[in-house]
């Protein structure tokens, strides 16, 4: 078989401490040979790389016990809290992201054996799931946090996450592992297969896994619940006061009285996964290889929500002549009561004026006349029915998603000892989203307005059966997506070109890429019928064409101060047939002044191209919460706008927005320096202490434009572009009708921070002691918007929901590996930050976990996870961020027969 650069296996021990390995080999390794890592395609010693690697390999995560690596990875510092994970019921549709640097899923690129893998979320955004990864595959995850698209194109602008698969194994291995937690829901379980062989001139390995996990609703833990002001009789809200209807839809009581949805809401989603996995090789003579990749994986995921709540809001329009005779005079009698005391305080403030102009008005003394907010009679103002038709059922949401990879490619050694690779690779990803218990809204108003076949519908005290029975329906929606790539690559050393160090390390290379998607939501969702948003399908391609070179110059080695001196450069133009073509650039230094002491740094740009769903998507209608500058009401304080056609009274403070695509969108912009050291004394045995600073700067981020700045350059600026995105009835003087809101390049982001690792392995007779602490402190997260010159400040921000860009993020991990048994712990720490509402303490999690190896062929494992069952501290009295741990304390067990 032939053995090239680019197929020799990683160093297991001194190469995984050095460049940041989540664990360490009980006995060395073998000799540290150079191979290709992640951020380069030359092959050389990873510990010459420019950029900081974390390298987690497959005993980690056998030792982890996970069951899908996202939940693995998202416990190192390096990464983000952007990311969704099964904590995210509402909205997170079942998928598993992670992301870098708090910099969101979409910039963190996402490889498989150093290709693209399909994007594979619900919809057509650019991420990848992965819970398409089976764990029992995975060789080793190599995490670079370094902008990297000069060698991998668009999307690594926080970095780049490459899952190595294993390439083969002889026998059969059987695998299975379930858990539980003590709270009770999120049990879960995996059983996997896994098989292979190896020949003279070939191998293969395949892989045939099945996962389960179970929810966790509220009612499982006792720090959740949540409220709400939509109840199944129904809440009354006016201008007089707030109204709770009682169950026989007759009597009302005065103040609304929140309502227990938690009782119908899940906490963390529930999925089921099977996935098949076959990958294999065969040298076809002694410098030419054959190899191939193919996987499958369907999944369902499950997510629950209490019934949809209705409200004026959203379409439910329920007035006064829809009530029974019994409420209006209830609500008749209770304006008059407003009425009968603002006619006193009136008096009052008139006899009080009287004598106060009598005094001679003397200053500041003048006394406050009462305002009738109550309105002009008992029909006459803001009126508000909140429903929520629990008789109806939850809203049970279901994905079903099935994702295909297929990879062939050959390569080779040629007679000068250069390298060359070539590959084709497709993938699609399949998906239908059903929400049952949904409602139309257009059937509604026919009930409202009488044209419906149902006479006297009740809808106070509970909505009746027969109207739940003609609005309800089965919401469904599918998407899809396609990913083509084809690429050649060349590499070796230029021998003519030498430097003291070496020759000149050289790789080169084009490739050309397709993806294509489309998401069709249902028609009452396209036809705005639905009580979310209005949605239009989104369809779209895009195809770029890709040429890279890359140097390593090995300028020194061995010399007296200069154990190495080396430089990485790496070119990349990029053209798409979207926006044109793009231009990277990387350069690298790296610099050891003896064995003990390296020090790298890398300056980089890179670059994310729009996506589909940014490009293509349909207009979303939403309904957000703006001031019409030419409302001449109470609530525009700052006046009618001079550009305005008329004044008008804004029909409420919700204004029909749509938001959705932009052809016109340019790509991100980054731009990235590193620099680190990495210190390996020679006076202590396996110790190793790195230390990196990292500074990323985004520009012309992706992101929704600021809507009330644009009603604001058009009305009181006179911007005539800003003008071209407002619709208003009446030829332009009147309601706003349409809002334009499309995405644009109006963003940037700038972060900072600093990571640290510090690996000591201490050898006993005994056995062998590994420690291990990781850090990252974020020194700096902003974001600016250039349309309204706003500077946010996120650093210590904790999200009600996500998003936690606290200042700390840390791991630290003991482990004793003696004669064919290992005993370990972690510690996972979040520091504490503040959220809109509140302060949010530091989280820390402890883990435990224990293997022992019972013969040759069978091992055992188990292990406990938030071992003091630390509850998320809530953000806003009523939500919970989903960066932290909803399962509390978790207990789990695996066996492992290698046949």
């Amino acid at each position: 078989m032939i053995k090239t650069k680019l197929s020799v296996a990683i160093a297991a021990l001194g190469t995984i401490a050095s460049t940041g390995a989540l664990a360490q080999d009980a006995v060395p390794g073998p000799e540290v040979e150079e191979v290709v890592v992640t951020g380069s395609r030359i092959a050389r010693d990873p510990l010459s790389t420019t950029g900081p690697i974390t390298i987690v390999d497959s005993e980690a995560i056998q030792r982890s016990g996970v069951g899908t690596i996202d939940e693995l990875l998202t416990q190192l510092p390096s990464m983000g809290t952007n990311g969704i994970n099964a904590n995210d019921n509402n909205g997170g549709q079942g998928l598993a992201f992670v992301d870098l640097r708090n910099l969101g899923s979409a910039r963190t690129l996402v490889l498989v054996n150093g290709r693209r893998f399909v994007s594979s979320s619900s919809g057509v955004s650019s991420a990848v799931d992965m819970n398409n990864i089976p764990v029992d595959m995975i060789d080793r995850i190599e995490v670079l946090t370094d902008g990297a698209s000069a060698v991998y194109g668009s999307d690594a602008v926080a970095g780049v996450i490459n899952v190595v698969m294993k390439k083969s194994v002889d026998g059969v291995r059987v695998s299975a592992r379930a858990g539980s937690t003590t709270e009770g829901g999120g049990e879960n379980g995996d059983f996997s297969i896994t098989f292979g062989g190896e020949g003279e001139r070939g191998s293969f390995i395949g892989n045939i896994s099945h996962a389960q996990r179970d929810e966790i609703t509220y009612q499982d833990r006792e720090w959740a619940g949540l409220r709400s002001s939509m109840s199944p009789t129904g809440n009354i809200f006016t201008d007089y006061g707030s109204f709770t209807v009682g169950e026989d839809g007759e009597t009302l009581a005065s103040g609304y009285t929140p309502y227990d949805i938690g009782q119908y809401m899940w906490l963390s989603g529930a999925m089921e996964r099977t996935a098949a996995t076959l990958n294999g090789n065969y040298s076809i003579t002694d410098a030419v290889e054959l190899y191939g990749e193919a996987s499958f994986t369907t999944k369902t995921t499950n997510q629950q929500l209490a019934a949809q709540p209705m409200y004026a809001g959203n379409g439910l329009a329920l007035t006064p002549d829809h009530m029974p005779a019994e409420v209006q005079a209830q609500l008749q009698q209770a304006w008059q009561a407003a009425e009968d005391a603002y006619q006193i305080d009136l008096a009052a403030y008139q006899a009080a004026h009287a004598a106060w102009v009598a005094q001679g008005s003397p200053k500041g003394l003048e006394p406050k006349m009462p305002v009738a907010s109550h309105g002009t009679s008992w029909d006459s103002g803001a009126f508000d029915v909140r429903l929520r038709p629990v008789a109806g059922g939850t809203r049970d949401y279901e994905q079903t998603t099935d994702t295909y990879r297929i990879v062939t490619g050959l390569r080779g050694d040629l007679a000068n000892g250069w390298g060359w690779d070539t590959f084709l690779s497709y993938g699609k990803n399949e998906g239908e989203n059903s929400t049952t218990n949904s409602y139309n809204k257009a059937k509604l108003q026919q009930v409202l307005n009488g044209t419906s076949p149902i006479a006297n519908p009740q809808f106070l005290g509970g909505i009746g059966a027969d109207v739940i029975d003609y609005i309800r329906y089965d919401d469904k929606e599918n998407n899809e997506y396609e990913l083509v790539n084809v690429g050649a690559s060349l590499t070796g050393d230029i021998e003519a070109i030498q430097f003291p160090g070496g020759a000149l390390g050289f790789a080169t290379g084009v490739e050309y890429r397709e993806e294509s998607g489309e998401f069709n939501p249902s028609v009452e969702t396209q036809s705005g019928d639905t009580f979310g948003n209005q949605q239009d399908a989104t369809a779209g391609e895009y195809s770029v064409t890709e040429v890279f070179a890359e140097f390593n110059l090995p300028i020194l080695a061995g010399a007296k101060y200069a154990e190495e001196l080396s430089a990485d450069v790496a070119v990349r133009y990029s053209d798409f047939d979207t926006f044109g073509g793009q231009s990277t650039g990387k350069i690298g230094l790296v610099y050891a002044p003896t064995e003990d002491l390296r020090f790298r740094t890398s300056i980089s740009t890179a670059f994310r191209a729009p996506g589909i769903y940014e490009l293509f998507s349909g207009a979303a209608q939403s309904y957000e919460y703006l001031i019409d500058p030419c409302d001449n009401g109470t609530t525009n304080t700052t006046g009618v706008g001079a550009n305005c056609q008329a004044a008008i009274v804004q029909s409420g403070n919700q204004v029909p927005t749509n938001i959705g695509g932009n052809p016109d969108l340019q790509p991100e912009e980054a731009k990235t320096f590193t620099a680190g050291v990495v210190w390996t004394p020679s006076f202590a045995d396996d110790l190793s202490i790195t230390l990196d600073y990292f500074d990323i700067e985004v520009e012309d981020a992706i992101t929704s434009p600021d809507l009330q700045r644009i009603l604001d350059d058009c009305y009181r600026a006179g911007i005539a572009s800003a003008c071209d995105r407002v619709v208003r009835n009446n030829n332009g003087a009147g309601q706003i009708v349409a809002l334009e809101g499309a995405l644009m390049n109006i963003g940037e982001i700038t972060t900072k921070g600093i990571d640290i690792d510090v690996v000591q392995n201490f050898h006993y007779d005994a056995g062998q002691l590994a420690l291990r602490a990781q850090a990252t402190r974020l020194l700096e997260y902003e974001e600016f918007n250039s349309q309204t010159g706003q500077t946010t400040d996120r650093l210590d921000y904790i999200g009600t929901t996500d998003t936690a860009y606290v200042k700390w993020r840390g791991l630290a991990s003991a482990t004793w590996y003696g004669n064919g048994w290992d005993l370990g712990a972690d510690v996972q720490h979040l520091s504490d930050g503040h959220s809109p509402y509140m302060d949010v303490p530091s989280h820390t999690y402890l883990n435990l976990k224990a293997g022992w190896d019972v013969n040759d062929a069978t091992r055992v494992s188990a292990g406990i996870d938030n071992v003091t069952d630390r509850e998320p501290a809530t953000t806003s009295g009523s939500d919970w961020n989903s960066a932290y741990d909803f399962q509390g304390r978790y207990a789990w067990a695996g066996v492992s027969y290698q046949f």
